[in-house]
């Protein structure tokens, strides 16, 4: 009875500690010394912060010896496993599977580079496997330009075509429009380059003149959303970026000399075509001396950077709208239209009637898909409600309701839909 009570004592006291080995580890498995990267010690890859995640990485044990190879290779998968846990917050399986060479060349292939830094939890053989697990800071931001530069984020959002209306005014208040504001600016033809070096295709200056008049103009610059969204649709564009740029120029004593300063304050804002939507706003103020051109050029680059960043940060979010324009409607058939795309297509969140007005119906799809594939989805899922389709546009689709039954034909030319 004393012994027992003593060894309770000393548990209690804690100078016992049971030993931890992993499960299936052999007995006669060589002790290894973690270098850097051991248990609880945070290891600097490429610095700055990052996204934290939880991942294992697992290694084959060399036959004879070679501990610490298997280790190191345990440590290079579970850093993989977490960039591509870093990449799927942007895409989906089915993107990483389709772009799964071009990932591996320009992003898995480089791991480290989006790692800041990782901390090993546990680590040791198990059976004929060297097992670690890591917490990992990866650097989203990163992974999301890089994804962003390879345009597969814009394919995997059916490549949204953007018309770009964004003037230079000397006086912000003063939105006058005259024939040299209905040309294309130095500013605009800038961001145009920037969008285009991101992989989203710009509806070009000749198409945005053709189909812009000098009052809708006007109305866009001071903040229309609505008449931005209307003269997108009518040239084709899913996403309109709108607003101004105000230009000053002022001379400052530097070092005993007058230098030109160039400022540029900007005020720009993403429009949904569809849905009238703003998706991102962007105000900034650049000033740099010297060079106009210069001052110019940051300027419209740091504003595109901002802009493509917050309208991807939308889109990773993985709720796209579809928008379906719809005549001969009642309310039955919308209901029953709404109940078959809730059945039957992918990745639905919500489908919503915005309106029924007389026979014209807008339904919105809320969905974690992109817009493309539930429109797809539309054609090919074996719809039964009848309807034919009269348009279909980017993330629009416009039908008419018949009486007979949908057949799924998968043709989405205009008048040839679900019959």
């Amino acid at each position: 009875m004393r012994w027992l009570l003593l060894f309770a004592a000393c548990l209690g006291a804690g100078c016992y500690y049971p030993a931890y080995a992993p499960q299936g580890r052999p007995a006669t498995a060589p002790t290894v010394t973690p270098a850097p990267g051991g248990a609880g010690v945070e290891v600097m890859v490429s610095g700055g912060e990052g996204t934290e995640v939880l991942v294992e990485g697992v290694a084959a044990l060399p036959a004879q010896g070679g501990w610490d190879i298997a280790r190191d290779a345990a440590l290079d998968d579970a850093l993989r496993k977490a960039v591509e846990q870093g990449v799927g917050a942007y895409i989906d399986a089915e993107s990483r599977v389709e772009n799964f060479q071009l990932l591996s060349d320009r992003i898995y292939s480089q791991t480290r580079g989006y790692v800041s830094s990782y901390r090993v939890i546990t680590e040791g053989p198990e059976g004929g496997l060297y097992r670690a697990v890591i917490r990992a800071r990866v650097k989203s931001a990163d992974i999301e330009n890089d994804l962003a530069a390879i345009g597969i984020l814009v394919r995997e959002q059916g490549r949204p075509r953007m018309m770009v209306v964004v003037k230079e005014l000397e006086n912000p208040l003063d939105f006058t429009v005259d024939d040299r504001l209905m040309s294309q600016t130095m500013f605009e033809t800038m961001l145009v380059d920037r969008l285009q070096q991101k992989g989203f295709p710009v509806v070009d200056a000749a198409t945005v003149r053709a189909n812009i008049e000098k009052e809708q103009l006007k109305l866009i610059l001071e903040g229309d959303t609505r008449t931005a969204a209307l003269v997108g649709l009518k040239a084709g564009a899913e996403v309109v970026v709108a607003g101004t740029v105000q230009r000053s120029e002022t001379a400052r004593p530097v070092a005993g000399s007058r230098l030109d300063f160039y400022r540029f304050r900007t005020s720009v804002r993403a429009v949904n075509v569809e849905t009238g939507e703003v998706l991102a706003a962007s105000a900034t103020t650049t000033e740099l001396p010297f060079s106009e051109d210069q001052a110019r050029q940051r300027a419209a680059d740091t504003t595109g950077a901002e802009l493509v960043s917050k309208v991807l940060a939308g889109w990773t979010r993985h709720e796209n709208v579809a928008v379906i324009y719809a005549t001969n409607a009642d309310f039955a058939r919308v209901q029953a239209l709404r109940l078959e795309i809730r059945e039957k297509l992918r990745g639905i969140i919500d489908v919503i009637t915005r309106d029924l007005v007389g026979t014209t119906a807008t339904i919105e799809v809320v969905s974690e898909t992109s817009s493309p594939e539930v429109i797809d989805g539309l054609l090919t899922r074996g719809i039964t409600t009848g309807f034919e389709v009269t348009g279909k546009s980017g993330n629009r689709l416009e039908i008419r309701f018949t009486d007979g039954a949908g057949g799924g034909t998968g043709d989405d030319s205009p008048g040839r839909g679900n019959r």
